[in-house]
């Protein structure tokens, strides 16, 4: 890795644990559709931070991608993201952002043309003679603040603003890490990702709260913590009590979600609070507050209580291999590494990113199989959630055409490869694992991508799970899917056609969902 490059440098936070889910209420009665995934930038070093968007005053739609540095982007019709523009650069040797400036979500607005966000800060660890070394995690990661005044076309930075609680730093730490900052109420919530490197490297979710009237200015962030009242009293947890202010100050976790789904967003539809978790040893998972979607997710004010702010969390689209395939989720990238997923988020129908409704997209950040940092893609999906009792989450499976080879491949996933368009729908797979549904694997032999239920065949190689199916009709799994071969392409490739668009067909693979 090349210190200080923009293709080299990984924002530390970059953990791919999970947490347990608790009560289930909030989880159930709805479905998650998951669209097929559409390129919406890359391949590029630019992007590795959480996407989010914001519309200007004329009602112009402006994006914001991140790597060391931050650029403003023009979203086009087709959702591709155009004209990356600087608007936020790392800072000089010796200050806070010295190794990044990564512009945080959601932008939060004083007036139609005066905005505030925060941005995602790193300085050379100590001992590192002013190096920025992300490889180690010896960077130290705190939290800046920008301000807009032309409705977010240019950006100045206003100083640091948040760092973690002092309490829990070590001798090289990542301090405050990445982040979401979200309005709910009078009030600003900055969700961020924290280590306790004294007490081991586990990272949680840490809070930190300012009036919406502050403008999120240094010196009016209090995170939340536990404390005591006075000396009688019992022990409580907010944002009250004494030093727990933003430059240092003292913060508990909030228990039982992943820290790397921290980009949290208000549903309207749900009524609830959700949260994205994008991994490929995991899946992705979509996470549900217990509390309103006007209400800031938190835990209670009793320490001793068993309630808990977040619900759990649902899987809507699969794990590529198993949980401890090494080569998955690889920041190290060799020809060997596998699929990596990283930086969700999710934004509105119509680009807004501090609110989600019954349709909305999820974004992140992807490297196919042996791609190296710059090569790195920001993919979407459109998502649809509906009323549904037997909660089968299903995504998308599509097949994609190259005119000039006359080649297709049917995929829960688009191809690497841009000569492959979208050319069918296929019904859909479910996106997580339910009684009576089988595995469904994309194998790969001498260039040829095929669908395998179970397991791949002798002499192929899994490229990845795409999914489950029925083996036979059910009242939900009603589209048969079957796998087919162009004799004269020798290519495969599947289709709720039984004539297979005038192809061979070789067997039906089982029974998909219809679309929601």
């Amino acid at each position: 890795m090349t210190t200080g490059a923009v293709v080299g440098a990984t924002p530390s936070g970059a953990d791919l644990g999970s947490a347990q889910a608790g009560t289930t209420s909030p989880l159930t009665g709805f479905t998650v559709q998951l669209g097929p995934e559409e390129r919406v930038f890359g391949p590029s070093g630019l992007t590795d931070f959480p996407y989010f968007s914001e519309r200007t005053p004329s009602g112009k739609l402006v994006g914001f991608i991140s790597n060391n540095d931050s650029y403003r982007v023009r979203p086009a019709r087709d959702g591709k993201l155009r004209d990356p523009k600087v608007i936020l650069k790392r800072g000089n040797p010796g200050t806070f952002d010295k190794c990044g400036a990564w512009l945080i979500g959601s932008v939060i607005k004083k007036s139609p043309q005066r905005w505030m966000a925060l941005y995602h800060a790193e300085a050379a660890g100590r001992g590192d003679n002013n190096r920025c070394i992300y490889n180690d995690d010896s960077v130290v990661a705190s939290v800046g603040r920008a301000i807009s005044n032309d409705g977010g076309k240019t950006w100045k930075k206003r100083g640091q603003v948040l760092t973690q609680d002092a309490r829990l730093d070590g001798p090289k730490t990542e301090d405050a890490t990445m982040g979401r900052v979200v309005r709910y109420g009078n009030y600003l919530y900055f969700f961020y990702g924290a280590s306790a490197y004294r007490r081991g490297s586990t990272r949680y979710l840490h809070v930190a709260r300012s009036s919406v009237a502050d403008f999120g200015e240094r010196g009016t962030w209090k995170k939340w913590h536990c404390y005591k009242p006075s000396v009688l009293a019992a022990r409580t947890c907010g944002f009250g009590g004494t030093g727990n202010g933003g430059i240092g100050g003292k913060s508990n976790p909030v228990q039982l979600i992943s820290p790397t789904a921290r980009v949290i967003v208000p549903n309207t539809y749900l009524d609830h609070s959700i949260a994205l978790f994008a991994t490929g040893t995991r899946g992705f998972r979509l996470w549900v507050s217990n509390t309103s979607d006007t209400m800031p997710p938190l835990d209670p004010a009793d320490p001793d209580s068993t309630e808990r702010a977040w619900a759990g969390s649902v899987q809507i689209y699969p794990e590529v291999t198993h949980q401890d395939d090494r080569q998955v989720d690889n920041w190290n990238r060799t020809k060997r590494a596998k699929q990596l997923y990283a930086y969700p988020s999710i934004v509105g129908l119509r680009g807004q990113s501090h609110t989600s409704g019954r349709v909305f997209y999820i974004y992140y950040v992807k490297l196919f199989p042996g791609g190296d940092f710059p090569e790195r893609y920001l993919m979407r999906r459109k998502v649809t959630l509906s009323p549904d009792d037997a909660g089968l989450n299903r995504v998308a499976l599509t097949t994609y055409f190259d005119k000039k080879s006359g080649l297709r491949r049917t995929s829960t996933e688009r191809p690497i490869r841009n000569a492959f368009r979208p050319k069918g729908a296929e019904g859909f797979l479910l996106g997580e694992p339910a009684a009576g549904f089988r595995d469904v694997f994309e194998c790969v032999k001498n260039g040829d991508y095929l669908l395998r239920v179970g397991q791949c065949g002798t002499g192929e190689r899994k490229y990845r799970r795409v999914g489950w199916i029925s083996p036979t009709e059910t009242t939900h799994a009603t589209v048969p899917i079957f796998r087919c071969y162009n004799t004269r392409k020798k290519n495969h490739f599947a289709s709720a056609d039984r004539g297979c668009r005038g192809f061979k067909r070789e067997v039906r693979l089982g029974y998909g969902l219809p679309s929601v």
